[in-house]
């Protein structure tokens, strides 16, 4: 009996986080919103780095080369700025920092419940039923973030 209970406690949990993630809306610097619930079936990586963190800025041509090797396969990479600065100062960031992979505007991490960010940079790894499975603290590679998808892979 104890453990029906325990696994229907799991089902309902797993059951409302998938919910909660897709009612997430990302919102990109170019002004389009993507509910994350429409990114199921693809792995979806959110970076947060700062101006002001040289991992960050050292990773982001590996973060480049990741999304340009991957974009056209299930997987989808996504930059957030950990200041939360005005949009138009991290427009100028972008640019300035060459990044080529999407913006988020707004920071999704009360939405997709990502918990509490001590540093960055840091990649969080969604797996195509869009859940949590890795949190990446440090700066990542293309390899690191091609190994972290394979070891989550079912």
């Amino acid at each position: 009996m104890l453990a029906s209970k325990s696994f229907l406690t799991l089902i309902i949990c797993l059951f409302f986080a998938s919910c909660v993630n897709a009612e997430a809306i990302l919102q990109g610097i170019d002004g389009k919103k993507i509910p994350f619930g429409s990114l199921n079936g693809k792995w979806v990586l959110i970076n947060y780095w700062a101006s002001w963190c040289q991992p960050c800025l050292d990773e982001i041509p590996e973060l480049n080369r990741f999304y340009e090797q991957t974009k056209s396969a299930n997987v989808t990479l996504f930059a957030v700025n950990y200041d939360a600065l005005p949009e138009h100062e991290q427009k100028a960031l972008v640019k300035a920092y060459d990044i080529h992979y999407p913006a988020l505007v707004n920071d999704p991490a009360t939405s997709l419940r990502l918990g509490d960010i001590r540093g960055v940079p840091v990649t969080f790894v969604f797996n195509p039923q869009g859940q949590l499975t890795e949190k990446l603290y440090g700066g990542q590679t293309v390899k690191s973030l091609i190994k972290a998808i394979a070891l989550n892979r079912p």
